[in-house]
């Protein structure tokens, strides 16, 4: 098994299979690992069928997230002696040989990622290369008019994204593994600038290349708790892993957070009303330390706003049932 490829699953066994599919009838020499982060859909007991000891699975009992999920996976591996380990997102289509390509790169001792382009338009790029914007201390992808020539087809980044990396067993033992008090959101920035400081190269390799769905994973109750995961997130990343200082962290509020609180076509005083809420929630938790998971309650409310119309009070509901929903005073889980 000397590169093993985990695949995390959640609530995601069609989009697994597919990328299955991609991966094993094209790259001979590579192992996925399929994990299912703790939702029993069928996504282990299908992979099983579909490809056999073509591939090895783990369940888990509990959704840890993505860096829970991918955690598992990285241990797994390293335990039995992967020389190479790439994480990968379960919504991706792996070209024929760009797997083979990052272990190539990867022997170096440098940290790599693929070229990742929109699997709806393969002609766009949507990951070529990032930075950290010093203004803010926030990790941003390049764009495309952004992106250097290469000569090689090997170019720097001072960030990687975690749909897909790929390093050596002693690089990720060296860097060590994601961050699980993220849970999701900025653990893949916060990963690549502990490896930087160590010294590991941050490379793209442009002739390694993945198709990515990028869909809307946010969407429904998902939405509040992508802004709670992104503004916690977000300010621990900036206040512990750059030198944005108060500044960075005072920058970030106006220009990331503060704008989710005003109305616009598409966003009503109720959704308003709910960021607060949720961004409540958020500041609290970066403040005091509060990580993991969201907050029991905040996943509550979220389900039951997703259940309404989450734009008008025409719909029914008001802001005082909000309120009661998620608790006004943003105390306990």
């Amino acid at each position: 098994m000397d590169h093993v490829v985990v695949v995390l699953s959640y609530f995601g066994r069609e989009d697994t299979l597919r990328c299955l599919d991609s991966i094993v009838l094209s790259e001979p020499t590579i192992h996925p690992l399929v994990i299912d982060n703790g939702s029993f859909d069928g996504v282990i007991d299908a992979s099983r069928l579909r490809f056999g000891d073509r591939i090895s699975t783990l369940q888990l009992g509990t959704n840890g997230g993505f860096t829970g999920g991918m955690n598992a996976g990285l241990r797994w591996a390293l335990e039995r002696s992967a020389r190479t380990v790439t994480v990968l997102n379960n919504d991706t289509m792996v070209l024929p040989g760009a797997l083979e390509q990052l272990e190539l790169t990867a022997a170096g001792g440098a940290a790599v990622a693929p070229e990742v382009r929109y699997l709806s338009k393969p002609g766009r790029v949507w990951f070529g290369g990032g930075v950290v914007d010093p203004s803010t201390g926030l990790a941003r992808h390049l764009g495309e008019g952004e992106l250097s020539p290469t000569d090689d087809g090997v170019r720097e980044s001072e960030v990687l994204t975690g749909c897909c990396i790929t390093a050596t067993a002693a690089v990720w033992r060296r860097v060590g593994l994601f961050d699980e008090r993220f849970f999701l959101n900025f653990e893949d920035s916060d990963w690549s600038v502990r490896a930087a400081r160590l010294g590991v190269p941050l490379l793209v390799d442009t002739r390694a290349v993945i198709h990515h769905t990028v869909s809307a994973s946010f969407a429904g109750e998902f939405s509040y708790l992508g802004l709670y995961f992104y503004a916690r997130n977000g300010l621990t990343f900036v206040h512990e892993r750059t030198n944005a200082g108060v500044l960075g962290e005072t920058r970030f509020l106006r220009r990331q957070l503060l704008p989710h609180l005003k109305p616009r076509p598409g966003r009503g005083t109720r959704a308003v009303v709910r960021n607060g809420l949720v961004l409540g929630y958020a500041l609290r938790d970066a403040v005091t330390g509060r990580f993991g998971a969201a907050p029991a309650r905040l996943q509550r409310a979220a389900k039951h706003w997703a259940e309404q119309d989450p734009q008008s009070y025409a719909a029914g509901g008001s802001a005082e049932s909000d309120l009661r929903a998620v608790g006004s005073d943003c105390e306990g889980d």
